[in-house]
């Protein structure tokens, strides 16, 4: 999901290796989950979606999520709000859009005509229910009013651990005390600033400024303090759970960002295939499950008996359609950001100290 990725170049430097592998098992996780749940139904096996249930999915969206606002958090500082909302539009949207694109364009020519377009989905913004073409849309509303939230913070960039503190005890008051929105898929813009999934994006966010502030903090103990903290939301209702998984995993990110920072000799091949997994996440996520369904169409009626073939089929379908989605967002993102970014120059030149 979603979502936010590490800025990709060519040399990866700079770039936190463990980070952008969280990124791909949160891909992987959630890949690996609708895959169950859509084999399961074709193949009439229950237990394949018992097995790999919803948890898989919802860690890989809470880490999604977390990670989006810890490096929000620098990007905040970085840029200006002008800046900032480009490089997120051009971020999310473009991909999007050519994906959907080429679902319109499918569905069109199978149908023998042009179908109708969900110009209010395609917007992404929290506007209650509607169809949602590719399924799993419902982050990218949370991650787009965040970034709006950000986008205003930019302008007094140090009010943002205040601001988030404000917004969690807000949000803690409207789940616990009001109980009127909870953990809704399909927001409105009245619901949404009061879901309980905001909590991961603010404990990513009071991350990032923890990690600057405090620095001789042992990362096996935060690791296990998050793994404590997930654990007890285990046992607490669905949004109790939320306001203890979001910092569990918080802790884990700060952890792993004082890590490992670039790919050399010493990075093992399972890393590397994480890593890339990561950079490739979003384009993974917005069209996996759509390829899932479309696949499991047409697996023939002797396979259905088969549930762990079908399933593993699956993930090799996911994974072939995600790696190629992948690669095309990050191919237009860096090309639509380095013409933003030169345009940018252009028209603000810097100015020499007076």
């Amino acid at each position: 999901m979603p979502t936010t990725v590490l800025e990709p170049s060519p040399s990866n430097a700079g770039r936190n290796v463990a980070l952008q592998a969280l990124r791909g098992v949160a891909a992987c996780s959630v890949m690996v989950y609708h895959a169950a749940h859509f084999s399961s139904a074709r193949t009439q096996a229950p237990w394949l979606e018992e097995i790999f249930s919803g948890r898989l999915g919802l860690y890989g969206v809470l880490v999604f999520f977390v990670l989006s606002g810890f490096l929000m958090e620098g990007a905040m500082r970085a840029y200006d709000a002008r800046t900032f909302l480009l490089h997120r539009f051009i971020r999310l949207y473009p991909t999007y859009w050519l994906l959907f694109l080429a679902l319109f364009l499918v569905q069109s020519l199978r149908a023998g005509a042009w179908q109708g377009v969900p110009w209010s989905a395609l917007s992404l913004l929290p506007l209650g229910e509607m169809y949602r073409p590719l399924g799993v849309e419902w982050t990218l509303l949370y991650e787009v009013f965040f970034y709006a939230i950000c986008a205003m913070l930019c302008l007094r960039p140090r009010a943002h651990p205040a601001v988030f503190l404000i917004w969690l005890a807000v949000v803690a008051y409207a789940v616990f005390r009001r109980g009127e929105y909870g953990t809704t898929f399909q927001p409105t813009l009245l619901q949404i600033p009061f879901s309980a999934w905001n909590v991961a994006f603010i404990s990513g966010g009071l991350a990032g400024s923890l990690n600057r502030r405090i620095r001789n903090v042992d990362t096996g103990t935060l690791c296990l303090c998050g793994l404590a903290l997930v654990l007890l939301g285990e046992l607490l209702n669905p949004a109790a759970k939320l306001f203890l998984a979001g910092p569990g995993i918080a802790c884990a990110v700060i952890a792993l960002a004082r890590t490992q920072t670039v790919i050399d000799s010493s990075t093992g091949l399972g890393m590397r295939a994480l890593f890339f997994l990561g950079e490739y996440s979003y384009g993974l996520y917005l069209a996996h499950a759509l390829s899932i369904q479309i696949a499991l169409q047409y697996i023939p009626e002797s396979l259905l008996s088969k549930p762990i073939s079908v399933f593993a089929g699956m993930i090799g379908v996911g994974l072939l359609v995600g790696i190629i989605a992948g690669r095309v967002d990050i191919t237009l993102y860096r090309f639509l950001k380095k013409r933003i970014d030169t345009r940018s120059r252009v028209l603000r030149p810097i100015q020499e100290p007076t």
